[in-house]
Order: structure tokens, then sequence, then C-alpha cells
């Protein structure tokens, strides 16, 4: 399953090339008899499109029938990349490019003035940058609440002003070219003056909120979703899409996450190349997520987008392995009430359903006694279920997956496990599928009616966990 961005990535580096075609003339002052080649960005990846051969004096040229894809490209010699330029496909790809081996940061593109003012722009960016830096050191050397330190938050509130009046002229200028859409790209949203009264109470932490639920709603407000040039940039994956996802979303619920997926799924036209990339880095990004949780983020991505009958373009075996995944975790989300298990106990004597204990705190812990790492964590729990019992209110339904008798009531003496041990040795409960037993050891907390607090646990963080429900019970013994 996490092939599939790998995929996405080969198709669109697969499809680097169309009809039509391209000359690059390149000039490289005292780099003569060397071989040049052209790349062209992909995310984090990078792929060669063409190789020129510079003679004595530097010169050389890449050219072939077929045009170039839009996107970001770049020239490298023995490995190193030089410097990046555009490259529209529009039609007009026909330019040259003049630097010195002994300054690259100097380049002078001829007829492209896309180019050109794409350099202008850069240039202004990074001033811009410098003074927004100076102005936050002077900012966080100011006296709390002094003229001074709210003559300076004036001026941050406004000072991104002249960059989104810089970048309007130039998409305007530039309409339909590429620069367009990169300058757009980077171009802030304009935040509005949440500004409260000094004696507005907690005023500081409405503050923060209201800057952060505009953020959220409006960060990607100026990417342009349905230009599928900007796939081949190396900033809009880990410096749009990721940065969004990791810094600007703050909040990991689920429920706060999929609303914003849902809004970018939406611009961009179902099954294009921007649409398929787009599916499979957030899913991708989710899959392999160590928040507890977003599991449910994942299975709600396969469910109203991978599984639909219309999406054509993955392999069935990525289907099927998605659909296991949807099985074996959607019964467990968190929030959900778990699902029941009546069980033999090691004695033999009676069956234990989890919904009929009363405890105000279960552990769910699913274990196998030829699995290492079981081996390590039972004494850890076992600790914990010490520590709490009494304080807490803390039980533990520890079930054997596997079958073999003796060895089960071995292990149970050996590490007086005086919780709740039951095991299914007729395979009756469905637990593989249920409690996604396909790796062990497998730790869910469940609070007095069965609720799924917490899954895929370990000690470690069921301690923590623990002892935050101590720190709220001290605070509120009700």
């Amino acid at each position: 399953m996490k092939k599939i961005f790998v995929t996405v990535l080969l198709i669109c580096a697969a499809n680097a090339v169309s009809a039509q075609s391209y000359r690059i003339d390149v000039t490289i002052k005292g780099l003569g008899d060397s071989t040049v080649l052209l790349a062209v960005h992909g995310g984090a990846t990078k792929y060669a499109v063409d190789t020129a051969v510079l003679d004595k004096d530097g010169k050389g040229s890449f050219s072939k029938s077929r045009a170039l894809e839009g996107g970001m490209y770049f020239l490298a010699v023995n490995g190193v990349a030089l410097f990046d330029f555009l490259v529209s496909a529009d039609g007009d790809d026909n330019f040259g490019i003049i630097t010195d081996k002994n300054d690259y940061s100097k380049v002078e593109f001829v007829n492209s003035p896309e180019n050109m003012a794409m350099s202008a722009y850069l240039d202004y960016r990074n001033q811009h940058q410098k003074k927004y830096e100076e102005l936050i050191e002077q900012l966080r050397a100011s006296a709390e609440n002094s003229d001074e330190q709210k003559e300076l938050r004036t001026r941050l509130l406004n000072f991104n002003n002249p960059l989104i009046a810089f970048s309007d002229s130039l998409a305007n200028k530039y309409k339909g070219k590429f620069l367009a859409t990169v300058v757009n790209a980077f171009k802030p949203p304009v935040e509005p003056d949440f500004n409260l009264p000094e004696d507005e109470p907690d005023r500081e932490r409405k503050i923060a909120m209201n800057y952060y639920l505009f953020n959220k709603e409006h960060f990607l407000d100026n990417i342009d979703f349905n230009d599928e040039r900007i796939l081949r940039t190396p900033f809009f994956e880990s410096n749009i899409i990721d940065y969004y996802f990791k810094n600007v979303l703050i909040f990991k619920e689920p429920d706060s996450i999929i609303p914003c997926v849902d809004k970018i799924m939406t611009r961009m036209q179902f099954g294009s190349k921007t649409y398929r990339y787009m599916l499979s880095h957030i899913f991708n990004f989710y899959y392999a997520s160590t928040v507890m949780g977003h599991e449910e983020i994942v299975i709600y991505l396969g469910e109203n987008y991978y599984l639909k009958p219309e999406v054509t373009w993955e392999t069935e075996k990525f289907r099927t392995e998605l659909i296991n995944f949807i099985q074996r975790n959607k019964p467990t989300l968190i929030g959900k009430t778990s699902p029941d298990l009546m069980l033999p106990t090691s004695d033999g004597k009676r069956y234990e359903s989890i919904h009929g204990l009363t405890a105000d705190y279960t552990v769910l812990y699913f274990y196998d006694i030829d699995c290492g790492h079981c081996k390590e964590e039972t004494p850890r729990i076992k600790n914990i279920y010490d520590k709490y019992k009494n304080e807490l209110g803390l039980e533990i339904y520890a079930v054997y997956i596997q079958t073999d008798e003796k060895k089960w009531q071995d292990f149970i003496a050996e590490n007086s496990l005086n919780w709740i041990n039951v095991w299914d040795p007729y395979r009756t409960g469905n637990i593989h599928n249920t409690f996604n037993t396909v790796t062990t050891p497998q730790i869910y907390l469940l609070d007095k009616d069965k609720k799924i607090l917490a899954r895929r646990l370990d000690s470690e963080n069921l301690d923590k966990l623990l002892q935050l429900y101590i720190s709220r019970k001290e605070i509120d013994p009700n």
C-alpha cells in the first residue's frame, strides 16, 4: 500500500514529454568540453530528461522534437544541481541560459522574460524574508505591552502587503504562464485583524485560535490544484502540502482533518494527475502516521475515494489490501464501543465477557507467547496493572491468541498474571480481524462504558495515559 505515492510520481515522470519540440541553448563560461544534464523536479525525486555536450567554449543545446512538460527544471554537472528555471510548456520554450562556472548564482536568460521575472521575484522574496526576520527579532526584544511592541505588531500585521502586491502584479502580467502559478502558490492569504480589547477574558488564546482557524481554512487558497505543472517543482510537496498537514493542522483529530482533505480534493478534476497525486500523497502520509487515531483518516479515504467504482487507476492488489485494512481497523476506531468477546478463562471454569466488566478502565491486551516483543511488554503491563488497579479501578482483559494451553499456563504462572486471562482455542471470536492481531502485542484502553479511548498502545504510552487520568481524577474526584 505504501507504493501508491511512487506509482503516481512515475506516471508524472513517464509523461515528461509529449508532442511539439523544445530547444534550450546553454552557455557555461569556463566549462568547456563537459556534459550537462537537464532534469526536472518531481517532489522529493528528480528525473533526468536530456543531456548536452558543451564545446570548448562551454556552449551546447538541449533539443528534441518533443516538448517538455511544464514544471521546474534544473541543470546539473557531475551530479551537482546548479540552479532552477521554469518551463511553461505553452509552445514558447525555446530560450537560452548563460552562466559562469565560477558563480552559478549569476544567470542570464535569453528570450525568456518569464525566467528573468522569476529571478527578480526570488530576489524580492529573499529580501522580504530578511526584513521579516529582523522585525521578529525587534518584537522579541521589545518590552511586553509597550508602545514599541504595539507598533511592531501593527507593522507585522501589514508586513506581507507589499509582497502580496508584487506577487499579484507578476501573476497578472504572466497570466497563463507557469510563473503565475508559482507566485500565487507562495502568496500568503490576507489575514484579517483578529485583535481584541485588552480586557477581553482569555484574550491571547482567543486571538491565537482565530489565526489558527483562518490558516486552517485559507492556507491553500492560492494554490492552483488544476495546474499539473506544480507537481514538477521542488516545493509543492514539502514546503506547501507537507507543511500544511504537519504544521498548520496542529489539531490532529480525524474530525478536524477530514473536512480539510475533502476541501482540497474537491478543488481538483477527478482523475487528473494532481487529483491522483494528492490522493495518494495524503493517503500515504496518514497511512504511515504514528499518531494514534489516524487509521480513521485512512479508512475514510479508502471508503470515500479509493473504493469508488470509477477509480480505475489502482491495482486489484491494492484494493484487496485496502479492504483488508479497513476490515481489521474499522471495528476498533477511537470513540467506538469495543466489540465484545466472550472467552473461556485460564482455569476453564467460566467465560468472561469484555462488556460484562465493571472496571472504570479496561486494558485489552492481545499477545502471543512466542512473540519476543510480547515477552518484553508483558512484565511492564503487569507493573502497570499493579500500579493502577486500585487507584484507578483498572482491569486487564488479556487474550492469548494461540492454542498451546500448557505454554500459556506456564507463561501465566511465570509472570504472576493475576488479571483476567482468556483464550480462544476454537477460533470462535474472530479476534484476528476484529482486533487487528496481525501483529502482536495489541493494546487497547477502554472506559467504563467500553468506549475505546486509545489503541495501538505500548506499555510506556499506556502508563502515561493512565497517569493523565490519575491527574484528572485528583483535580475532579467526581
